[in-house]
């Protein structure tokens, strides 16, 4: 038969996790509400055109395996290790274009085969041709466009996301983005 003072200790101990569970729970709850809707997130803070286009780029890519994606067709995702999105639906040649976070960034690969490579916050480092792959002069490469087409391809992605339904946390992702 259990005394009383231990049958007050387990009381008491299952009082403190109850509520760390419910903390840890939380918290996980509410971080996979901001990746899952961050481009939804982004596109509401954005000032720009140009900052809401980039801003959106860079999420899509980053919360790849959080975002829903599943039903979209011709369209290809890879979550191991560095994220990828081929579109097989925009070309008009045998190349399909497509993104990846890399280490360093992101690169892309258009339709004519030329990789771009850009920096965490987007900008345009080198790009390279085939089939030798030499590197392009950036200063003849147009970045906004390369930027648009990047968005092009990965546009059905974008549209397939919702809106939160239960929770908007837009008040919490704005303060976590600063």
């Amino acid at each position: 038969m259990q005394t009383p003072t231990k049958k007050k200790r387990k009381i008491v101990r299952k009082l403190l996790l109850l509520p760390l569970f419910g903390s840890m729970l939380t918290f996980y709850l509410v971080f996979e509400n901001l990746n899952t809707y961050s481009i939804y997130y982004e596109e509401q803070l954005a000032t720009s055109e140009k900052e809401r286009r980039d801003n959106v780029i860079k999420v899509t890519i980053t919360n790849l395996r959080s975002l829903h994606h599943k039903d979209i067709p011709k369209m290809y995702f890879f979550t191991g290790g560095l994220n990828l999105i081929r579109n097989f639906n925009s070309s008009y040649t045998p190349h399909y274009p497509s993104i990846e976070k890399t280490t360093n960034g992101y690169s892309y690969l258009s339709n004519d085969e030329n990789r771009y490579y850009f920096d965490n916050k987007l900008n345009l480092r080198y790009g390279t041709t085939p089939p030798d792959y030499k590197l392009l002069d950036i200063s003849q490469v147009n970045e906004e466009e390369i930027k648009d087409k990047i968005y092009e391809t990965i546009k059905p992605v974008i549209d397939a996301q919702k809106k939160p339904k239960l929770f908007n946390l837009l008040w919490l992702y704005k303060l976590l983005r600063k």
